[in-house]
């Protein structure tokens, strides 16, 4: 649930005591009127969005002739773009699992595995058994920069400025999410054709086929997958909780595989009798809602399975997107600051610039199988 603005604004009173950096407390602390001013934007915002052409006025007018209104006004739109990027739906969390990286390097995801070992006897005044291993295999993950630049020409701005003002709460951080989902699924499908990325799943890491969406197919892969045999010691690797991802072209079969209480199955006769559906509640269905095409994959449900196959970073302290404008406006011949919003002192254009730090990277592909659905 997102907060108004109104509640917003009520909430810029708190940083003046709260946990925010000390620099900003004092910054806040120096502008008494700053609540007041905060609640006011707030209401004429939402009045204009709302259509009242008086309030569109008025909030023209506080914006050229206010510092404080501008002040004001941005920290409101700040704290509503970081409440909009909270609040969107995105899809890489169904699939990759989160880390945090601690700056621009390289962060090895380091899978030490002993194997499904148990504790031998060990008697009376003698040593204690060696276990075998271990294996060690690191899988490589960094941050990167990301970003955009949004500019408002003067024009524009002439012809509907406000409007457009009132676009920015929702443009960059839905921009931001995107971003994180491109990233992210990328590693599983290419996104324009909807086709397995064969960087991961390949012949090579035996997890990729054309086996046709079906009872018999799944449940020759879920078995296959749930009884991985670790090489040192033989025993079954954990697989955690395995789920089946689809698109929306599958997504209906793959309800009808998994939620239908009874299936039909030859009795042997040459008639047919009715058993309890074998999958399900064995698997659970996820649909990735950005993918297209037929492909499926079966994969552990991130965070329940040792062997992570996809891993999503962010770096400490810049975990969520930073958004911002350029004030360059320059100075009035006479004297005195110029408003930001009269544009930039180059081409009069105001320019925003949103800034998100991630990374995405590969694991480990043994608990994975996806398939084009071509086959049989």
């Amino acid at each position: 649930m997102t907060n108004t603005l109104l509640e917003i604004a009520e909430s810029i009173s708190a940083e003046t005591s709260g946990t925010s950096p000390e620099a900003y407390r004092r910054r806040l602390a120096a502008r008494p009127g700053l609540m007041e001013a905060a609640l006011g934007m707030a209401r004429l915002m939402t009045h204009a969005r709302e259509g009242s052409k008086r309030a569109m006025f008025e909030l023209n007018e506080a914006l050229t002739t206010s510092d404080l209104a501008q002040f004001a006004s941005g920290a409101v739109i700040e704290r509503e773009m970081l409440q909009n990027y909270d609040a969107l739906p995105t899809q890489w969390p169904k699939f990759l699992t989160p880390t945090t990286l601690a700056n621009f390097k390289p962060k090895y995801m380091s899978q030490l595995e002993l194997g499904s070992q148990v504790f031998k006897d060990v008697p009376e005044r003698t040593g204690y058994p060696m276990a075998q291993g271990p294996e060690l295999e690191e899988y490589p993950i960094r941050g990167k920069k990301t970003g955009l630049l949004w500019g408002f020409s003067f024009e524009a701005q002439v012809n509907d400025d406000l409007e457009q003002l009132m676009l920015v709460p929702n443009q960059m951080p839905q921009m931001a999410i995107d971003t994180e989902d491109d990233r992210g699924l990328r590693l599983l499908i290419n996104l324009e054709t909807g086709a397995l990325n064969t960087a991961f799943f390949n012949v090579g890491n035996g997890n990729i086929g054309t086996l046709e969406l079906n009872a018999t197919n799944l449940e020759a892969v879920l078995t296959s997958l749930r009884t991985k045999r670790d090489p040192k010691t033989g025993t079954i690797i954990p697989a955690g909780r395995l789920q089946l991802v689809v698109g929306y072209a599958l997504e209906a079969q793959a309800e009808r595989l998994l939620n239908v209480d009874r299936v039909q199955v030859s009795d042997g006769n040459g008639g047919f009798t009715f058993e309890p559906n074998p999958l399900r509640g064995k698997v659970d269905l996820v649909v990735n809602e950005k993918q297209l095409g037929e492909s499926w994959i079966v994969m552990p449900k991130p965070g329940t399975a040792r062997r992570s196959p996809f891993w999503f970073g962010r770096v400490r302290g810049f975990e969520r997107p930073d958004f911002r404008y350029k004030a360059d406006q320059g100075r009035a011949i006479g004297g005195g600051d110029i408003v930001v919003n009269q544009g930039s002192f180059d081409d009069d254009t105001i320019w925003y610039r949103g800034r998100h730090i991630m990374g995405v990277a590969h694991g480990d592909p043994t608990l994975t199988y996806g398939s084009d659905n071509s086959g049989a």
